[in-house]
């Protein structure tokens, strides 16, 4: 469903219906009326069904659940099957609705659609949002957004659907929720700086880009959204002790960034973890070390078990840490065979795809205290890789390795990638990469805007480090098969700090660091090689993590919101992209040196897998301008598009997420990048939204403004 002169007609009619349903919104609370479809009926109360549409399938209420079951009638059209209802929004100018569902699929049903819409008097339109579940697993999933009308507006009506598309199957609703946010009007806690109004006018720079969708390259793999879960602390959050189960806010807002792959164990951690000793009973199992070198010790409640049931409740696959640390080949073999036992007993079950042999063994430092010289490494590679496949032949495995920055040499043996190519070659199925972490340890005096400019170059030094990479495969491993061994980004995120004591250590949430994750995202999807990355972490109550705590609830980050922008607002295959920008020099910050010509805009485009969609990515580095973008389509024939913008104030906005208190620690005050406006300090919900709205006059030519500091998902319709 999209916002289609045929749609209207379907909005239309809903529209009238208002007048016989009424609609009077109350704040703060649901404004949907029997939206938890406690009354059943066909349409149920409060609902309304289009006549045309009621031979299109039937309707159904079990459990508070809606079941629309469309037949071969209900082909693409404006009156699909579907229920609808009004609501009066006269008085919403200038607010912010928060749109969420509980939305499931069955085969052969092709979508489950929940709409709202945002029109005017005369019957044209203001905004829109759409919640889509297109996993046919029948499983029912949150799925959320926002709709913002901009103050200037006149609102007249909201039109709230709930529709299925496809000849069969069925589409599940169930709490369809539209609510107010909350008014924001003091200083300390502003309303959002974007949303469905048109960017502000202000200084601009102008740039050209030209997507050629008929020029198709690589389909895009999911494993390239992937995140990090670490065993301890239940699961950096995910695990409920006293409940004994998955959280519930946690696996919400898991499910709502829908990781392609999960890393587990966790870092240097895995090359101290014993698979084994997180088996069985819960109640039965003995606390284990959680760090080399000290007494700190908890019982494993997240191991192997509860890490398929939250893959299970996730639909993501699996990268599993072999321990070469502590580890031997035994240990790794044994677990292969435990996870091939389970994918022979449930043919659904989580598959463990990518097994990664060791962590970071090759700096002499390492945490796990298993530092490995490259010749240690290759040999115990090789005994632990063949007792691996001698359980299953199809494992694919990969080998650790890291080419140093100039300004960071955190592998500590200038020969191993050669070393390990050419010794274990044979063997490796993909390389292991730690090389996406920027801008780390910038100084504590550094001007905050050179930090961001240098974060926002860094996607270009990562670039050319996995080129590097490359070229040795090419150059050191076996020529039977280095075209076959690829890469996986195993850690990557934006980190400023580590120590407690620095002033940029939580900077790693902000909209800044949410552009920097959506440029390394466009920088794996355009390397063929990389096959698959895993973010550090998924969830974090203290300074990394897509999600956080505030006030003692899990919520989003901003670079949550930039995963979204690929994983909700993308398509699957890559096409053929050229961008026209100004550039910029950044200078030297942590580990990123000082680096020319930084395109100030970047962009990246794909397809749907039915050809129906054309996606086209936009991030906008500079912190000061908006970008004028010049839009050029070939093999595309668009009806209409709506843009996934990610905006905010300030590259140091962020939505609030607190650090933990701990008895005995101090965070440092945290660097803002305008003093007087204290935008960091500032931190808020409101302050960091992914929103969604129409693009006038969108076609084969057409133009999009891209406030500073920000990145877009232009989503286009063919015709």
């Amino acid at each position: 469903m999209n916002s289609t002169p045929g749609t209207r007609i379907f909005l239309v009619f809903l529209a009238c219906a208002a007048i016989a349903l009424g609609g009077a919104p109350a704040a703060a609370q649901n404004l949907v009326k029997n939206g938890d479809f406690a009354r059943a009926g066909d349409p149920p109360p409060e609902w309304a069904k289009e006549s045309e549409a009621s031979r299109k399938g039937s309707v159904r209420i079990s459990g508070g659940v809606l079941e629309l079951a469309p037949n071969r009638s209900n082909t693409p059209s404006a009156k699909p099957l579907g229920l609808g209802q009004a609501i009066d929004a006269s008085a919403m100018a200038g607010r912010i609705l928060d749109v969420s569902a509980n939305l499931g699929l069955r085969s052969p049903a092709t979508g489950a659609v929940v709409g709202l819409h945002a029109l005017r008097a005369d019957g044209s339109e203001i905004g829109m949002v759409h919640l889509r579940q297109s996993d046919a697993s029948g499983r029912l999933e949150p799925k959320s957004g926002t709709l913002a009308i901009p103050a200037g507006e006149k609102p007249k009506l909201l039109i709230l659907f709930a529709v299925a598309e496809g000849v069969g199957g069925a589409a599940l609703f169930g709490d369809i929720r539209v609510s107010l946010q909350a008014a924001t009007a003091s200083r300390a806690d502003p309303a959002p700086s974007a949303g469905s109004a048109p960017a502000p006018a202000g200084p601009a720079y102008a740039a050209k880009v030209s997507v050629n969708a008929a020029a198709r390259g690589r389909a895009i793999p999911r494993d390239l959204y992937g995140v990090n879960v670490e065993w301890w602390r239940n699961a950096n959050g995910l695990w409920d002790p006293a409940g004994d189960r998955l959280g519930a806010e946690a696996l919400k807002l898991s499910k709502g960034v829908r990781p392609g792959l999960i890393r587990f164990p966790g870092g240097y951690l895995g090359d101290i973890y014993d698979w084994r000793q997180a088996m069985g009973p819960r109640k039965d199992r003995r606390k284990i070390v959680t760090h080399p070198g000290n007494k700190d010790s908890e019982v494993p409640l997240f191991g192997t078990a509860e890490l398929l049931d939250f893959a299970r409740a996730t639909g993501s696959d699996l990268m599993l840490q072999a321990n070469l640390g502590t580890g031997d080949a035994r240990m790794a073999a044994e677990w292969v065979r435990y996870m091939k036992g389970v994918a022979q007993k449930d043919p659904k079950a989580p598959r463990a795809t990518w097994w990664e042999l060791g962590n970071e063994l090759y700096h002499s430092g390492d945490a796990s205290g298993a530092s490995l010289k490259p010749e240690a490494y290759a040999d115990k590679y090789l005994a632990v890789a063949r007792a691996m496949r001698a359980e299953d032949p199809s494992v694919r495995l990969g080998a650790i390795a890291m080419e140093n920055y100039p300004l960071f040499p955190f592998n500590s043996h200038k020969n191993w990638n050669e070393t390990v190519l050419r010794r274990a070659g044979g063997e490796i199925d993909f390389i292991a990469l730690h090389n996406g972490y920027a801008p780390v340890a910038p100084g504590d005096r550094a001007n905050p805007r050179e930090v961001y400019r240098a974060l926002l170059a860094a996607p270009a030094m990562v670039a050319d480090n996995l080129r590097t990479v490359g070229e040795q495969i090419r150059r050191f491993a076996p020529r039977d098969r280095a075209d076959r061994i690829s890469i996986a980004v195993t850690e990557w995120a934006p980190l400023f700090h580590v120590t407690p004591a620095s002033p940029w250590i939580d900077h790693s949430k902000t909209l800044g660091s949410a552009l920097y994750v959506a440029d390394i995202l466009r920088v794996f999807i355009e390397d063929e090689r990389v096959a698959a990355a895993t973010f550090f972490k998924l969830s974090e109550p203290s300074f990394l993590g897509l999600f956080g705590m505030r006030r003692g609830e899990w919520i989003p980050n901003a670079s949550y919101f930039a995963f979204q922008l690929y994983t909700e607002h993308f398509g699957t295959r890559v096409v053929a992209t050229r961008r026209e920008s100004p550039t910029y020099d950044s200078q030297q910050a942590g580990i990123v040196p000082a680096m020319k010509a930084i395109p100030l805009l970047e962009s990246v485009a794909s397809v749907s897998e039915d050809g129906e969609r054309l996606y086209v990515v936009l991030i906008n580095k500079s912190l000061e301008q908006a970008a004028e973008v010049s839009l050029s389509i070939q093999g595309f024939d668009p009806a209409g598009a709506k843009a996934h913008l990610l905006t905010g104030p300030s590259p140091d906005s962020n939505t609030g997420a607190e650090l933990p208190r701990v008895p005995g620690l101090r965070w440092a005050a945290q660097v803002n990048v305008d003093p007087a406006a204290r935008h960091f300090d500032r931190g808020s919900p409101a302050e960091v939204k992914l929103v969604t709205s129409p693009v006038p006059g969108a076609g084969r030519a057409f133009a999009y403004r891209l406030p500073p500091h920000s990145a877009a998902s232009l989503e286009l319709r063919k015709r």
